[in-house]
């Protein structure tokens, strides 16, 4: 039985649309992009800090339909462990809030995109914000998100001259360019 994709992530990769080449997931928490980006035909490797985070998302994984498209590394996204030019697709689903410095991370996903290469970064939005802090209240964790995609978009405008398009979903905001 498949994972659902999200209708919010859905709309993330009908922007980017199908493709047979190598996408990056920047901070896969529990692989949803990874997955996304396999069932819409992308080989991706799927880049993790956390080693119990990335054990766990191998294990959802592990039960579905993309067997052999997804290569789950631990590394940071701070310092990514991929030669110049790596990948014709870098993404990021609701990550760059967990980075200890996103502006980083995000020089990093550049760094790794060929040129000519689609980056998609979602981040949640104030609706999305809420219900991620409301989940974790109701475990007894706390979550904070204090950046929207906004920061990330000036960013990637005034750092590295790339622009895009945003859409609004209903719990995320949605970037995509092309560098």
């Amino acid at each position: 039985m498949a994972i659902d994709i999200e209708s919010d992530l859905k709309r993330a990769l009908d922007l980017l649309g199908e493709g047979h080449v190598f996408a990056l997931d920047v901070g896969t928490g529990r692989a949803r992009m990874a997955y996304a980006l396999a069932r819409y035909g992308y080989d991706v490797v799927s880049l993790e800090y956390n080693i119990d985070t990335l054990k766990k998302a191998k294990e959802i994984i592990s039960n579905e339909d993309v067997e052999g498209k997804i290569l789950f590394v631990h590394g940071d996204a701070h310092r990514m462990p991929f030669i110049d030019e790596s990948f014709e697709v870098v993404a990021s689903y609701n990550a760059m809030h967990h980075m200890s410095d996103y502006n980083v991370a995000i020089d990093e996903m550049v760094r790794v995109l060929r040129k000519g290469g689609k980056i998609l970064i979602t981040e949640l939005n104030d609706v999305g914000k809420e219900r991620v802090a409301e989940s974790h209240r109701q475990r007894g964790s706390h979550h904070e998100a204090k950046i929207d995609i906004y920061d990330v978009v000036n960013y990637l405008k005034d750092k590295h001259n790339i622009v895009g398009e945003i859409s609004k979903g209903e719990f995320i905001d949605i970037f995509y360019g092309v560098k």
